[in-house]
């Protein structure tokens, strides 16, 4: 299962619950968060992947580090 945690702003604790999540027309989820600690609210942002064609990405080195490729 993928899993995302998003720690209290507030306290830094991990545990927080998701009470409300909605979705926009481009596809952006917006969760409303709270922190069962210390009692604090706050909304989160998921952005929707995009999808990258084979070739428009050079890897460079080992490092992780990316350059898109000029078009």
């Amino acid at each position: 299962m993928n899993q995302t945690y998003c720690p209290c702003p507030k306290c830094n604790q991990l545990r927080t619950r998701v009470v409300c999540t909605k979705r926009d027309k481009e596809g952006v989820t917006i969760r409303r968060r709270w922190c069962p600690v210390c009692e604090h609210r706050w909304y989160s942002l998921q952005y929707p992947e995009v999808p990258i064609e084979t070739g428009a990405v050079k890897w460079k080195g080992r490092t992780t580090k990316y350059v898109p490729l000029q078009v």
